[in-house]
Formats: structure tokens, C-alpha cells, sequence
């Protein structure tokens, strides 16, 4: 898969949908993957295709990641002091 840079502020209004993304830009969206994958073809593109997270599973993770990496942290720290 390669890597796409698309700010979340563009696609949090596509929140539980499914997007397609072409050189950077999305190029179409839908509430299935099959009527995402139809846009596609018919477009002619090559599209990375995947369903936007929630908003709220997007702070889930995000909070998930900060205490994993704060709880890492914090062990390495006590063992060097």
C-alpha cells in the first residue's frame, strides 16, 4: 500500500463511510465498498480504498497510543534510575 497524505480535517466528514483517494485528492465515497469500487472503475483510476474510522475510534486510538507509549517510557526511565 502506498502512503497517502490526507489531512484528517479533510476526511472526518466522510466519518464511517468509504473513500476512494487518487493522486492525493478523494475521488469519490459511499456507504458500501462495492458502490465505492463501481466509482472507481468507472472513473478509469488507479484509487487506495478504505473506510474513514469514526471520529470518536480516531480519539480511542489516539488516547490508547499515548498511554501505551507513556507507560513504555515511564518503565524505561525507572530502569536506568
Amino acid at each position: 500500500m502506498r502512503k497517502t497524505n490526507i489531512s484528517w480535517n479533510k476526511l472526518k466528514k466522510y466519518s464511517g463511510l468509504w473513500v476512494a483517494i487518487a493522486e492525493e485528492e478523494i475521488l469519490t465515497s459511499g456507504r458500501s465498498l462495492e458502490e465505492v469500487m463501481k466509482k472507481v472503475e468507472a472513473s478509469g483510476k488507479k484509487a487506495e480504498v478504505f473506510q474513514v474510522p469514526l471520529e470518536e475510534e480516531v480519539y480511542i486510538l489516539a488516547f490508547d497510543f499515548c498511554a501505551r507509549f507513556y507507560s513504555l517510557m515511564n518503565s524505561r526511565l525507572n530502569s536506568i534510575y
